[in-house]
């Protein structure tokens, strides 16, 4: 007579244990994807095709702004690049860069030569919506080469007889912070001012070749209304470009006097890097 073994209890309850969990990981990956494919398909819907913003104002900006009345030394354009490199390196996926050149024409002020967001960080994709390989050739082909061509189009001289330096910091500020600064204000430390210059203002407003009042004469003066930069809640970095037949305007109160200019418009801190 056959002896039928009978299965224990043990044998079963890990059979239907194992089954449990090998369904619950399917539903699970079922619902991760279905989130990454959500999140896709709005972050491709709400990012825009030109800035490739997905907001109209990023948590994060950084404006870099060239005066290019006058030339650069060879030496000099190496160390500005190096520290833009070493800005650049630190924009977050998200953040949005802005490139103003100082021109004589009123009208251009506020353009920027570039204005996009950074759509991915350097190490490529960072969620699971994402893929490595597109999102850095996204980020390599519409957001790094184009900002490249933009800077080496600011570094581009033509010597003018104006430097409307004051005059562009306060069309820029509008136009990169102006609308970010509405609402709730910005937020401390995520926007960012560079200028690339000889910080010699030379316009109708004010021209640093002759001499310049302390900020709170300059304050009281008729063309200080088209000089307010609104720099609340912005990190300034003033890449000071020394100019040999210019020093004795380029002494130390010159540079205080731009630091209390910046200040006194909102900037949360002043650096000064000369070269």
């Amino acid at each position: 007579m056959a002896i039928r073994r009978r299965r224990s209890r043990s044998s079963f309850d890990a059979g239907l244990l194992f089954g449990w969990i090998g369904a619950f990981v399917a539903v699970a990956i079922l619902v991760v994807a279905g989130i990454g494919l959500m999140r896709l398909r709005g972050d491709l819907a709400n990012r825009d095709s030109v800035s490739l913003c997905t907001t109209k104002n990023p948590a994060a900006i950084t404006a870099l702004l060239f005066d290019s009345s006058d030339s650069l030394s060879a030496l000099q354009q190496i160390k500005v690049r190096q520290i833009l490199d070493a800005t650049l390196q630190t924009v977050a996926k998200g953040e949005r860069v802005d490139v103003y050149m100082a021109t004589a024409e009123a009208g251009q002020l506020a353009r920027p030569l570039f204005s996009k967001c950074n759509p991915a960080a350097v190490e490529g994709a960072t969620g699971l919506s994402e893929n490595p390989e597109r999102m850095l050739e996204l980020r390599r082909t519409q957001f790094v080469q184009p900002l490249e061509h933009a800077i080496e189009k600011a570094l581009q001289a033509k010597s003018r007889k104006t430097s409307p330096i004051l005059e562009t910091i306060a069309a820029a500020s509008v136009q990169s912070y102006g609308r970010a600064s509405t609402g709730y204000g910005p937020r401390r430390g995520t926007y960012r001012l560079v200028v690339v210059s000889d910080f010699l203002q030379n316009s109708d407003v004010l021209t640093h070749y002759k001499a310049f009042p302390d900020v709170n004469e300059f304050s009281s003066m008729a063309g200080w209304v088209s000089t307010l930069a609104s720099l609340n809640g912005v990190s300034t970095n003033m890449i000071y470009i020394n100019r040999p037949g210019s020093l004795r305007f380029q002494n130390n109160k010159h540079r205080i006097w731009w630091c209390e200019y910046l200040i006194k418009r909102g900037a949360t801190a002043c650096e000064i890097e000369q070269l």
